[in-house]
């Protein structure tokens, strides 16, 4: 009792250090105004879980959103678990009458309390293999390890802890099962327990086909390594069929968003699997107990059985191809992690190249984050593999299967499949691994220690077990305590050191400039029409025309088109509507072998014509545009939109051609350097030659950022630091007013206008002309009426511009032009 009650302290103290780490650290960085959730998925569960709570319809979730993906809406591919739970707790705790300050004081802490519960998980599972000591230092790593300490921090809002909470316990509970197989009731619970434990995280992530996949090879290899030998198993293919059934029970009232096979959540693949799962361990019972009845050799049930899978996936595909050619997108999704947009034109090629957690784990990179355990699971699987070769358990057999598989999926075994975002399952197998051969070394070195005691002449026991003791805490606390004069918490060992900055680090959000330019987007421009909090009507898929029909958006709706990394932001904090978002939705894509151009956030702002541009802005209805300069930067993202939109194409954008006189470089002409480095206005400037960009017709600043990003990038006499290139702007397209006149033919005409940005910014924009044919046209973006010239449903733009000045030969003359006038695109005469 004494030893249970230590140990049980110790697992709490452990619990309580993962739980330090992943709130005390971060919680400057979390606790701001706004809230700093995670700010990739990890807002978009929060705009799932506040229109859940505020929209008046608990615990009815939406399952379509208008509010993302403009103007198609998205069906969610969430699974509805982790909002739920998260919904209910603040259900509970408000008593029924949840508020948006309330969310924002127990949402963050969600996920670290997930993550810290996982130790828990990972002790038992220790535990029931190897022993106490192993599960203590298991659920010890765990706690620690970056790659998962990171998806669990405070204000991490997105499922990857929870993935991994329900998919260990599935596993803790798979294991009891086989552990007690003879015992009927216990037996019996733990085979519930495990189905509902892999349903909980079927419910949680709709990838959860992985561990399907897992368990079902575990099954399926256990059994016929045991028939071989002449010994049916059949109780582990009735569990497994147990196991399996019970899931899809458990995500049966899901299914059918919009419908079985167009839904990104649970459709036919996930049904097919999971009853394909099911019959494959009756269909080989029934074979087993066939063949061994009538007498046929053993050695031919694997070919019977692997003869008898190939005729049932050919008939799969004849009979039903959704089915096949469903569970063959699954394994590519785990592969590249995107899956090809309804009406868009498939390209995945860039995911790995521009999405840094898609790209595959190398070796060094798995050192990286692991340091030596990496190395010490491999020679603990050598181990395990041998324990089961002697002892044919089967939840070792699963434990060699779930390392193989999560290695391979990462990317570290074959580069060209995986991604190194699943270093958070990987997380979790090494620290059990690792556990289990720290404590067997120890221990080994301890009975060598031991036994050298207890006969003198076996001193090279003594002093071999005492090398390997040394080496297993040199390697563990590295470089501990050889660093005990570097400053705190430089002098802690590796794993603490590692774990302490990754915390620190936090969940990555944005720069404040971003969260303030939402803000103001916010509240400074017309309402798009759509309830944020509704309950939204599902548009139906059509048959006869194969597509799910349009969402019905009201007139007043608009796009905001942006960096498609911060689509899920501007939803979340801005209320608006983005054309793309961290889905990979609405990049678009250009095939010119094809001649497909699909408009999108890529395809727009590399785009070098602004009348092309605009005709992808109006095709997608999008009204305002925001930059930054991470995403006009060469060495930034601009690449990775060349790729998303041309594919390995790109490159020439940033190749210099023969044309003399003006820039060459497609990159130089493309919208988002005209935009976010030019303000819509036309440059010359010098570097080996003198280049040209062209002015901007129909898009004006509205707002910018307050943060200067780059030294003086325009060479005046009056340059300082006011006039740097800003983080973030805002723009608006406008059809521009039209001053027209006339003058005599070759006459140079010239029209300026002096700007001042909200951050006290001033820049000239101006167009100049030579008249053709007696009659000349500008089309200008500025009112010039400043706040006075705002009109109700309009933009409360904080750009204004003076009177235009329009040069005729020596003639000047102020021209004034209303807010009006821009919008509808008035015709003004200058006479």
């Amino acid at each position: 009792m004494k030893t249970k009650i230590v140990i049980g302290f110790l697992v709490f103290l452990i619990f309580v250090l993962a739980l330090f780490l992943r709130v005390y650290f971060p919680w400057d960085s979390v606790f701001q105004d706004p809230i700093r959730y995670a700010a990739d998925d990890g807002v978009y569960h929060m705009r799932i879980v506040e229109n859940l709570l505020l929209g008046g319809h608990y615990p009815n979730k939406i399952y379509f959103d208008p509010f993302t993906y403009f103007p198609y809406g998205t069906f969610i591919h969430f699974a509805p678990l982790y909002d739920q739970l998260l919904a209910g707790i603040i259900w509970t705790a408000s008593l029924g009458q949840p508020t948006l300050e309330l969310i924002n004081k127990i949402a963050p802490f969600y996920p670290a309390v997930l993550g810290s519960l996982v130790t828990i998980v990972i002790y038992f599972i220790g535990k029931v293999l190897w022993g106490s000591l192993a599960g203590l230092f298991s659920a010890f790593l765990i706690a620690l390890f970056p790659p998962f300490l990171f998806r669990s921090l405070l204000g991490a809002t997105d499922h990857h802890q929870a993935e991994v909470l329900f998919s260990s316990l599935a596993i803790l509970f798979l294991i009891l099962a086989f552990k007690y197989h003879l015992i009927k009731k216990k037996f019996l619970l733990f085979t519930i327990l495990a189905g509902f434990g892999l349903g909980l995280y079927f419910l949680t992530w709709n990838g959860a086909l992985l561990f399907l996949f897992i368990i079902f090879i575990s099954i399926i290899l256990y059994y016929l390594i045991e028939y071989l030998r002449g010994i049916l198993q059949n109780w582990i293919l009735l569990m497994g069929s147990g196991v399996f059934l019970i899931t899809l029970a458990m995500i049966s009232p899901f299914f059918g968003h919009p419908d079985l096979l167009h839904s990104p959540l649970y459709n036919i693949d996930h049904l097919g699997a999971l009853l394909l799962g099911t019959f494959g361990f009756l269909f080989v019972f029934w074979l087993g107990k066939i063949l061994k009845k009538k007498k046929v050799d053993k050695i031919y049930f694997p070919g019977i059985l692997a003869l008898a899978g190939i005729i049932i996936l050919f008939i799969i595909q004849i009979a039903f191809p959704p089915l096949s050619q469903g569970i063959i997108e699954s394994f590519k999704t785990i592969n590249v992690g995107i899956t090809p947009q309804m009406g868009e034109v498939e390209w995945r090629g860039a995911a790995r190249e521009t999405i840094g957690e898609m790209s595959p784990m190398s070796i060094q990179d798995a050192f990286n984050s692991f340091g030596c355990f990496f190395y010490f699971a491999f020679i603990a699987l050598g181990f395990i593999i041998y324990n089961f070769i002697k002892k044919r358990k089967p939840e070792e057999l699963l434990i060699v299967l779930w390392f193989l598989v999560i290695v391979s999926i990462t990317g570290v075994f074959i580069s060209a499949i995986g991604q190194n975002r699943f270093n958070y399952y990987l997380a979790v197998i090494i620290s059990l691994l690792s556990g289990f051969l720290i404590i067997k070394a120890i221990k080994f070195a301890i009975l060598g220690i031991k036994v050298s005691r207890e006969n003198n002449q076996k001193i090279h026991l003594r002093v071999g077990s005492s090398i390997l003791i040394f080496n297993i805490i040199f390697f563990v606390f590295f470089p501990f305590p050889l660093n005990l004069i570097n400053p705190f918490p430089e002098n802690l060992p590796k794993i603490i050191i590692d774990a302490v900055n990754t915390a620190k680090f936090g969940t990555g959000g944005q720069h404040q400039n971003w969260y303030e330019t939402l803000k103001w987007l916010k509240e400074n421009t017309p309402d798009p029409g759509l309830d944020y909090y509704a309950l939204y009507e599902e548009p139906k898929f059509n048959p006869k025309t194969g597509k799910i029909e349009p969402y019905p958006y009201p007139e007043t709706a608009y796009g905001i088109m942006s960096s498609w990394d911060v689509g899920h932001i501007i939803t979340y904090y801005a209320h608006r509507y983005p054309n793309a978002n961290q889905f990979q939705q609405g990049l678009g894509r250009i095939d010119e072998n094809l001649g497909i151009v699909v408009p999108g956030e890529a395809v727009f702002f590399i785009e070098n014509e602004e009348q092309k541009a605009i005709e992808y802005l109006e095709k997608l209805k999008t009204k305002y545009i925001i930059t930054d300069f991470g995403g006009a930067d060469k060495y930034g993202s601009f690449s990775g939109k060349t790729k998303w939109a041309l594919g390995n194409l790109g490159g020439y954008y940033f190749e210099e051609g023969e044309e003399k006189g003006v820039s060459t470089r497609k990159y130089d002409k493309s919208i988002i350097i005209r935009l976010h480095y030019f303000d819509g206005r036309e440059w010359q400037y010098q570097e080996e030659k003198k280049s040209y960009i062209k002015y901007l017709d129909h898009f004006r600043l509205v707002y910018e950022s307050e943060t200067p990003v780059s030294p003086p990038f325009f060479i005046e006499e009056k340059d300082d630091e006011k006039n740097n290139i800003r983080l973030v702007k805002i723009f608006e397209y406008v059809k521009g007013a039209k001053i027209q006149g006339w003058a005599p033919t070759g006459t140079k005409i010239e029209i300026s206008t002096n700007i001042k940005t909200n951050q006290g910014r001033e820049f000239v924009y101006k167009k100049t002309i030579e008249v053709v044919d007696w009659r000349f046209e500008f089309i200008v973006p500025y009112s010039t009426f400043g706040k006075d010239g705002w009109i109700e449903g309009g933009t409360k733009f904080e750009v204004f511009a003076s009177p235009y000045k329009l040069k005729i030969g020596d003639k000047e003359k102020e021209i004034m032009v209303s807010e009006k006038d821009i919008l509808e695109g008035r015709i003004i005469v200058a006479e």
